[in-house]
């Protein structure tokens, strides 16, 4: 899978500003009279029943082919946005259509278009090898009370058909008739490819029905505006609908929920012959965020165009045969099938607004719909692009579980993350600060992304972190913990992890180490912020927080051999919440990172095309408030090297938990703990076990945490 290739995009670019070049299409008028005509003989008898309803309560006459004549002309200027429930009602029903389509870590759309056949991307699903390792995953959504469906997952079939079109970027392939659950196929509609022109005219809305940065089923509705329908030959539209990475192979429909164009780019601005970036400079691939191409449209192949190549394959034998049935059989009715089959709740819809003059609504139903009323803000950009929006992107979502168990799932708005509060102990702990030297190596956050104004924290739900963009890993990630207010939490599925997509590219992260760090044997994704310790409150905000932390932002590799002695270290917080908190409250922040060195070991594997260094060393800080009301801070190291050092440690990996200063801390981090370091108790006075370790920089005071009572806070 290919999510963002730039001779693509390329290609995309030049079709478009040669269309945009063309000779005029027809006058309004014509196209008005095609589309009026198009209306009146194609809309389906449950499309016409809804239409008739509106229009009889806005008087329009009764008579069918007149009423929809003049629907027709309303539709193409866009006098008229209300619509009935029936509207949505059908826009759900089709929604159970489009699948996400998983590839190993990566992600894109598609939909049934035939009977046990699926369509989407050349470059989702670039061969046979691809489809046998592929799975489309149904009902990857939410119900009406904001809970996951049961995902159904269903291998594909390309022995049965595959054929896939490069030019057009189209992959069409069967798909098996049972899920892994053992639900039918059968019980999901699919769209019928119609080959006729007329479905849609340049102004008119375009609906897009899609799984953004593979995350949960997305619906962008109406003043998605078709802003070019080319003349000749006519393979590509362009539009402004929203869309994102994961994307692609989405289905884009006409606001008669006909299928007209199956997205699969962005289209970015050239300038003689090269990508521009919103500050009209050369984009270089490698080198920019793909955030900052100008993107000006996005381009979606015709379904006229796909059915044309589709017959002009002369596929045989059982290919032939299924190829057969989606050109002649006539589609399920979807609302039926899904009043009859379809998703397990339903509730009627939620509608908010943003304020008085607000243009969109956001609707709680048993999936995301994005509905734009009336004109769009003046001045107010559309957001368009394969990979980028002017919005907030739709973050990556973490996969949902098999069977018995919830998935975790990212919270798409990234404006609701607070982040690391210091005044969560009643008493001011602010986050470790960076020296001027880290700052220059630190990932900047995008300024609509920041929290405190804060350049350099990265802010989630009940923690915080600062990437070190040189090492690929957090310099810091700090928690606020409540051991008080823990929900009964499901059963997780295996866990996935995402790409922060705020700060990198998800489809080629620069800041970030990816899945392909952790591919081999005897490594293990570390949590620097552990998803229990920020998995409080609500069972909805636990949930939310406990999905944050599997970013791969908060994650750094652990060699197994390293792992001797995490149980006590990965105990210190829950112990220290019990046994020296206040009672009450039990309460306490924690910071923890990675202790980077430069003699750290460098690390690549078969699955990288770039080299690490593995930190070795790990440190904690813990802040609480004690039974007495003061602050305590205690500062902890994970690292072979102290314990190496020590009498009666003589394996080289036999690695203990030590307790240090949080003045040795901060020489050894470069970071500084304002205010912290005059509560630290550990530093005031000798302790049972302590062990006055001389080195060229000094003598230096460690504890070995050999039992949790051996802490001292």
């Amino acid at each position: 899978m290919k999510p963002f290739d730039v001779d693509r995009l390329e290609q995309a670019a030049r079709r478009y500003s040669g269309q945009t070049a063309a000779p005029a299409e027809p006058k309004a008028e014509q196209r008005a009279d095609r589309r009026k005509r198009w209306l009146a003989t194609n809309l389906s008898a449950e499309r016409a029943r809804a239409t008739v309803s509106e229009a009889e309560a806005r008087g329009a006459p009764a008579d069918p082919q007149a009423m929809l004549a003049t629907l027709a002309r309303e539709r193409i200027v866009g006098s008229n946005d209300l619509r009935d429930v029936n509207y949505l009602e059908l826009a759900i029903a089709i929604a159970r259509a489009v699948c996400r389509i998983r590839v190993g870590t990566a992600a894109g759309s598609g939909s049934l278009v035939g009977p046990g056949l699926l369509l989407t991307n050349h470059h989702v699903l670039e061969n046979v090898e691809d489809a046998r390792n592929a799975e489309a995953q149904f009902d990857y959504q939410e119900n009406a009370s904001g809970e996951l469906l049961p995902i159904q997952s269903f291998r594909l079939d390309p022995e049965r058909l595959f054929h896939t079109d490069p030019t057009l970027d189209f992959t069409l392939v069967a798909v098996l008739p049972t899920s892994a659950r053992g639900r039918p196929l059968g019980d999901y509609p699919w769209l019928k490819l119609i080959p006729s022109v007329g479905k849609c005219e340049r102004g008119e809305p375009l609906n897009i029905i899609q799984h953004p940065r593979g995350g949960l089923k997305q619906i962008a509705l109406r003043n998605n505006e078709i802003i070019e329908v080319p003349g000749g030959k006519a393979d590509f539209l362009y539009y402004t609908t929203d869309t994102e990475p994961g994307s692609s192979g989405s289905p884009c429909f006409n606001d008669q929920w006909e299928l007209v164009a199956l997205h699969h780019s962005g289209v970015p601005r050239l300038d003689q012959g090269r990508i521009l970036k919103r500050d009209r400079t050369p984009f270089r691939d490698g080198v920019d965020d793909p955030a900052l191409i100008d993107w000006i449209a996005n381009e979606g192949a015709r379904v006229s165009a796909i059915l044309t190549a589709l017959r002009a394959a002369r596929l045989a034998g059982s290919a032939g045969e299924l190829l057969a049935r989606l050109l002649e059989e006539p589609p399920p009715n979807p609302v039926e099938l899904g009043r009859s089959r379809g998703a397990s709740a339903s509730a009627a819809p939620a509608v908010t607004t943003s304020g008085p003059t607000a243009t969109s609504v956001s609707l709680s139903i048993p999936l995301t719909i994005t509905l734009t009323l009336g004109d769009p803000v003046a001045g107010s950009a559309p957001r368009i692009g394969a990979t980028v929006s002017s919005g907030p992107p739709a973050p990556m979502v973490v996969p949902a579980a098999p069977p018995a168990e919830e998935g975790l799932v990212v919270d798409p708005d990234w404006s609701t993350r607070e982040g690391y509060d210091r005044s969560f102990l009643e008493v001011d702990v602010p986050l470790p600060k960076l020296s001027t030297e880290m700052k220059e190596v630190t990932a900047v956050v995008p300024e609509e992304y920041r929290v405190g104004g804060d350049k350099y924290v990265l802010a989630y739900h009940h923690f915080s972190l600062a990437m070190n963009k040189k090492r690929r890993f957090a310099w810091y990630s700090a928690a606020n913990i409540d051991g008080a207010r823990r929900p009964t939490l499901p059963k997780r599925s295996d866990d996935k992890w995402a790409i922060d997509p705020r700060i990198d590219d998800v489809d080629a992260p620069e800041i970030q180490c990816g899945e392909e760090l952790y591919a081999t044997a005897k490594t293990d994704r570390g949590h620097l912020t552990r998803y229990l310790d920020v998995a409080w409150g609500t069972k909805r905000q636990a949930l939310a927080a406990l999905a944050d932390t599997f970013h791969f932002s908060n994650a750094c590799l652990q060699l197994s051999a390293f792992n001797q002695g995490k149980d006590r270290w990965q105990g210190i917080e829950q112990y220290l919440l019990e046994n020296k908190a206040r009672k009450e409250k039990r309460r306490m922040s924690v910071m923890t990172g990675p202790l980077f060195k430069r003699t750290d070991p460098v690390y690549r594997n078969k699955y990288m095309d770039y080299s690490v260094r593995i930190p070795l060393a790990f440190w904690k800080v813990c802040a609480l408030v004690r039974a007495d009301g003061t602050l305590s801070a205690t500062a902890f190291l994970l690292s072979q090297d102290d314990v190496s050092d020590l009498p009666g440690f003589d394996e080289k990996f036999d690695v203990v938990p030590t307790q240090v200063t949080l003045a040795e801390l901060e020489k050894k981090t470069g970071l500084v703990f304002p205010g912290l370091r005059t509560h630290d108790h550990f530093a005031k006075g000798g302790a049972p076990g302590t062990l006055e370790l001389d080195t060229e920089e000094g003598p230096r005071r460690v504890l070995p945490i050999r039992s949790f009572e051996d802490i001292v806070v």
